[in-house]
């Protein structure tokens, strides 16, 4: 071999087949030159050029280097582009590289490929993409045999598809596989998505499953859904945000019902969301929602109730803040929520100040009685020195 032409091939391999195509570098020595560059670099890319490009070129020696290198790429495009390639030895060469992405261009594109050969390695390559997209876009393909080899997978994704896109799939057997991977995602998209699925069935898979998004989102979209069913579903996954989403956004929702189960979860967060949806919500029982916010015990769920709902009952709203002696968030309720009764939560102040500071004055106003409870360490010394006496201003 002449190392200075293997130099110039690749150095410039454009001057090397320019100067193969007039003649000055024998077609007999490029063979040669190519052949033994890719069998030492891998690169097969020369070989499958000169073949292509170059007129009386040996395309048997250059077919059979290219299927040694077994380089994927090049075999398939020697088989597509090759005028008098042997396109089964060239299939066999890339069936044994494995490698499906053109395994799978080689039946599209390669006229004489044998389907059922490149089926057959799709299959045996467990790649539940290739699987499915083999039996979607391929003609002439065993529809069954490939339904059997994407259940084999096990792939939830791809189940799915091939139960909604493949034209002859045995959805029913499909559903079967869909349900025991146990992919909530997945099982819901096959009854919204697949013709003829049993959508009972595949609802109490996802209830069982239990996961609150999915039980949302099956009752959002799926047509004949079960609704006081999944409402009763994801009230026993106790997931604040998905409830309080089921009760917004779902038609036929119980509203209180759902309402309850989200004050149980103590949530402020979505408590509070919920609140502010039924503020603009017509026909909810706000009286009845108001007796289990209060039930809750939450004092800061009940001051934002009590702030955004109109209607509220502020006296008993302000009892149950009282009750839980909470000095923040007596404080917070009588000064911020309209219609507040702030003497009777300066009562309460002033009485929890004469507790640990029996000269504290009966005429404070209620945010220095707050500051005093907040801030007890500090004015320790201030009362200590007599500085306030009992009933002054």
């Amino acid at each position: 071999m002449n190392t200075n032409i293997e130099m110039l091939m690749y150095q410039n391999f454009k001057e090397f087949k320019r100067l193969v195509e007039i003649g000055i570098i024998s077609k007999e020595l490029a063979c040669e030159v190519a052949i033994d560059f890719a069998a030492k670099t891998k690169i097969a890319d020369y070989i499958y050029v000169l073949a292509r490009d170059i007129k009386d070129v040996n395309i048997e020696k250059l077919e059979d280097a290219v299927c040694k290198t077994g380089n994927a790429k090049c075999i398939y495009m020697f088989a597509r582009d090759v005028k008098g390639a042997n396109i089964s030895k060239l299939e066999k060469a890339l069936i044994q590289t494995g490698k499906v992405f053109y395994i799978d261009g080689f039946a599209r594109d390669v006229k004489g490929a044998n389907i059922e050969n490149l089926q057959n390695a799709i299959i045996q390559s467990g790649n539940a993409e290739y699987i499915c997209g083999f039996a979607r876009c391929r003609e002439g393909v065993n529809i069954s045999k490939l339904e059997e080899a994407i259940i084999k997978t096990g792939n939830a994704k791809y189940i799915c598809e091939f139960a909604t896109f493949v034209k002859g799939a045995n959805k029913s057997k499909l559903e079967d596989a869909i349900i025991q991977t146990g992919d909530a995602k997945y099982i819901a998209g096959f009854a919204f998505g697949v013709n003829g699925a049993n959508i009972e069935r595949l609802q109490e898979a996802i209830i069982q499953i239990g996961n609150a998004e999915y039980i949302y989102n099956f009752a959002s979209n799926v047509r004949g859904a079960n609704i006081p069913k999944l409402e009763d579903a994801i009230i026993q996954t106790g997931d604040a945000e998905w409830i309080c989403h089921f009760a917004k956004r779902i038609k036929g929702a119980n509203i209180e019902k759902l309402g309850e189960s989200l004050f149980q979860t103590q949530d402020v967060c979505w408590i509070c969301c919920f609140i502010d949806f039924i503020k603009y919500e017509q026909g909810v029982n706000i009286e009845k929602l108001e007796n289990l916010i209060i039930q809750s015990g939450n004092v800061q769920c009940i001051c934002h109730f009590a702030t955004r709902i109109k209607g509220a009952n502020i006296e008993k709203l302000q009892d149950a803040i009282n009750e839980t002696q909470d000095i923040k968030w007596i404080y917070h309720f009588a000064i911020n929520v309209e219609g507040a009764n702030v003497e009777k939560a300066k009562q309460i102040l002033r009485q929890k100040c004469q507790s640990y500071f029996p000269n504290v004055g009966d005429s404070l106003d209620i945010a220095t009685y707050y500051d005093i409870l907040i801030n007890r360490q500090e004015y320790e010394q201030l009362f200590t020195d007599d500085t306030y006496s009992k009933g002054r201003s």
